[in-house]
């Protein structure tokens, strides 16, 4: 075909927005994204569950929305950049398009598809119970309990993205931006949905896949036209195990830009083991089930974020109300590491900030389920109350590994946080339900990240090498030596 006459610079004039984009490559990525924990993906309400799950409105297959794993992929690609609540870099706007209300920016050079979730074999949808906590007395509220649905552990969403690389593009860049978005994912550090600083949400990946159209040529746009609309990357190109060679496998002789780490935050990784029983309730849902059983997830138990956090966070108030009695500030400590907690007609968007702390939800491994029955006694004659017989089934002898993340730490904090993982290691806190019988209690090992780069393992009973010994007393003394805090200052929540 004959082209027209001054045919570049009428398409020069007309590239930009609202022309056409003279397009140099097109990247098709594909991957399958396991859920590592449970997650809530919120649609509209109904009559079974007061929050239940987004589905397809075709099949009622569960979706993940490009634009919550866009959203996602985007905060992290800032937060790598920049650091935690930093004003986003104008690089994540050459990947991922001008943010909200910009009216003169281009569009996104990325496009990411919606995912139809695969639930584990002979498994369905979960209903966990959600309740609010009063601090003062440490019971649930009254009239605040809530139930949600929740995927399992193990779903799979087979996940699509494509690059679209123009030709004024710098490829090297682009696709460096967006290795560097992956490598959450990748790293298992992505999370989505609800409770994400809980422990629900989080992923990890496999069976990543990629492949460059060159369109720079017409045997190139012949390739991506006649290619499989829903499966554009050919056949014969086998799943990879990680990010990097998938991308190498479809640009061998390409070079893409690395990006340094600009996070701070302080890590803790406790390896924790049950000298007892642990139970989080989730009531029996056939006849035969007992009373109450300890918290399941994809066939599994587990030890939810929520529970954890919840004890963690009672401790913290009384931690701080000894250490800082002095100041008077142990509630404004508390807060800036757990989240505000204020009345209904109290809120603004001010006084309200998400958790710094950031735990995982964990499975438990080994150990076995144990039933057995209860009775209620009366405390005035000392004899079994009528009709009061239960059963339980807590979760004995298990093991498992939780991770504990503090954002963006300011001085003293990471010193409280020591202070708590003292008294979760040594079991003097305990997790979970009926802990005035014994229950919830775990002793382990921890082994510590900081945000320069010092790492140290800690283990109950075990001794400790002079030069770990003197780091962690340094930061608890600040955390005992810092000045008063009070709601006036300006503190960044991460």
């Amino acid at each position: 075909m004959t082209q027209p006459k001054n045919y570049d610079a009428t398409v020069g004039r007309l590239a930009g927005p609202g022309g056409v984009r003279p397009i140099a490559a097109r990247w098709v990525i594909a991957l399958e994204a396991v859920l590592e924990s449970a997650a809530h993906f919120g649609g509209q309400g109904d009559e079974v569950t007061d929050m239940p799950l987004v589905r397809d409105a075709l099949d009622g297959t569960p979706l993940l929305p490009g634009t919550s794993l866009a959203g996602a992929l985007r905060s992290g690609l800032a937060d790598l950049l920049a650091g935690y609540r930093s004003p986003e870099p104008a690089k994540v706007t050459r990947l991922f398009g001008s943010s909200r209300g910009s009216d003169t920016g281009a569009q996104s050079p990325l496009v990411v598809f919606d995912g139809l979730g695969q639930l584990p074999p002979d498994l369905s949808s979960e209903i966990r119970d959600g309740v609010s906590i009063d601090p003062a007395t440490g019971t649930a509220e009254e009239h605040k309990k809530f139930d949600f649905e929740v995927l399992p552990k193990g779903t799979v969403f087979p996940l699509r993205l494509e690059l679209v690389i123009e030709e004024s593009d710098d490829e090297a860049e682009l696709v460096g931006l967006l290795a560097a978005s992956l490598r959450s994912l990748e790293a298992g550090e992505l999370t989505m949905g609800m409770r994400r600083s809980r422990g629900l949400g989080r992923f990890s990946a496999r069976n990543w896949r990629a492949y460059r159209y060159d369109l720079s040529s017409a045997n190139g746009w012949l390739e991506w036209l006649f290619s499989e609309h829903d499966h554009p990357i050919p056949a014969d190109k086998l799943p990879q195990p990680d990010l990097n060679s998938a991308l190498r496998n479809a640009w061998p002789n390409g070079e893409w830009q690395s990006f340094e780490d600009q996070r701070k935050r302080f890590i803790c990784d406790l390896l924790l083991k049950q000298p007892g029983g642990v139970l989080v309730r989730s009531p029996g849902l056939t006849p035969d089930a007992p009373d109450m059983a300890h918290l399941t997830s994809g066939g599994h138990p587990v030890l939810p974020g929520t529970g954890l956090a919840g004890a963690l966070r009672a401790r913290a108030l009384r931690i701080a109300r000894i250490v800082r009695a002095r100041h008077g500030d142990a509630e404004h400590w508390v807060e800036e590491l757990f989240g505000p907690r204020t009345k209904e007609a109290e809120r603004t968007e001010a006084s309200l900030w998400s958790s710094r702390i950031r735990i995982s939800e964990s499975a438990l491994r080994n150990g076995k389920p144990l039933r057995p029955s209860r009775v209620r006694i009366d405390r005035f004659t000392q004899g079994v109350v009528p009709a009061a017989l239960f059963d339980e089934q807590p979760w004995l002898g298990g093991e498992t590994c939780i991770r504990m993340e503090l954002r963006n730490p300011e001085e003293g904090e990471i010193g409280f946080s020591l202070l708590l993982v003292k008294d979760l290691l040594t079991g003097d806190l305990p997790v979970g339900g009926t802990a005035s019988v014994g229950r919830g209690v775990f002793t382990g090992r921890a082994r510590l990240r900081f945000p320069d780069g010092f790492e140290a393992d800690v283990e109950t009973g075990g001794d400790l090498p002079e030069l770990t010994l003197n780091r962690l007393d340094q930061e608890i003394r600040l955390f005992h030596d810092a000045p008063k805090r009070n709601r006036d200052q300006e503190v960044p929540h991460g």
